[in-house]
């Protein structure tokens, strides 16, 4: 997904959906997104959207998150073990350590689900999508939908392969244990720079933890632990020191 977004100058770990806009022109910024999306069809990268036809309370927006996870993961069949789903925002988004999220997870990700398909760990992290590539290609993709919709540019019925509707009679289960909160662990050490600690704390599926940074950075030695030179040039041009 890294190499996905560097190629089509959608700058991960340098911007966020919003920040890059307002750098580029609308259609310019469009035409990154379509062509990202085109790729993921074309490399069977699943990703799904959710609609409703009023404001959802915070605990249909949980279960449309969970809902779209768990289409994500079934829909992909290459694909076998454990997930972590990692909204973006703050751990308490949707709850303390995402309680509601955790209650609709239940009831989603449950017994017959994890023999099938694996477990799935709610989990929360602060500016996601700065550190985690997958978070924010998902906020170009649902920012991409929702202008194009609001300008009546395209339908709901164009992105039909990919929607989930909320609905009204979605509530939090009352009789469910919450699953257990998934804490990230922390990217000890130092790696010179925050964007550098994000590149690492994705590098080894961590929490960038902690404000103090180091500039003798060992940033490099995790980042030539990646196999792609697409990354690897575009980290050492563009965000490590």
């Amino acid at each position: 997904m890294a190499e996905l977004l560097i190629q089509h100058g959608l700058s991960p770990w340098m911007a966020k959906s919003q920040s890059l806009r307002s750098k580029l022109s609308r259609q310019e910024h469009n035409e990154r997104v379509e062509s990202l999306l085109q790729d993921l069809t074309e490399h069977s990268i699943e990703w799904y959207a959710a609609f409703g036809h009023q404001n959802a309370t915070i605990h249909q927006k949980a279960a449309g998150v969970c809902a779209l996870a768990k289409k994500t993961i079934t829909g992909d069949q290459a694909y076998t073990g454990d997930s972590v789903l990692l909204p973006d925002g703050s751990p308490s988004m949707y709850g303390e350590q995402q309680l509601h999220l955790r209650h609709q997870a239940a009831q989603f990700f449950d017994g017959p689900f994890d023999s099938a398909f694996g477990s799935v760990y709610p989990s929360g992290l602060p500016k996601a999508d700065l550190t985690y590539p997958e978070v924010v290609a998902a906020d170009y993709i649902a920012g991409y939908v929702r202008d194009t919709l609001a300008a009546q540019e395209q339908s709901v019925s164009d992105f039909s392969e990919h929607v989930v509707w909320f609905d009204s009679n979605w509530r939090e289960p009352s009789n469910v244990t919450p699953t257990q909160f998934y804490a990230l662990r922390p990217a000890t050490g130092q790696y010179g720079t925050v964007e550098g600690t994000r590149v690492v704390a994705w590098i080894k599926g961590r929490h960038p933890d902690g404000e103090d940074h180091d500039v003798s950075s060992q940033v490099q030695n995790a980042v030539e632990m990646l196999e792609s030179e697409t990354i690897q040039q575009y980290l050492f041009e563009n965000i490590l020191p």
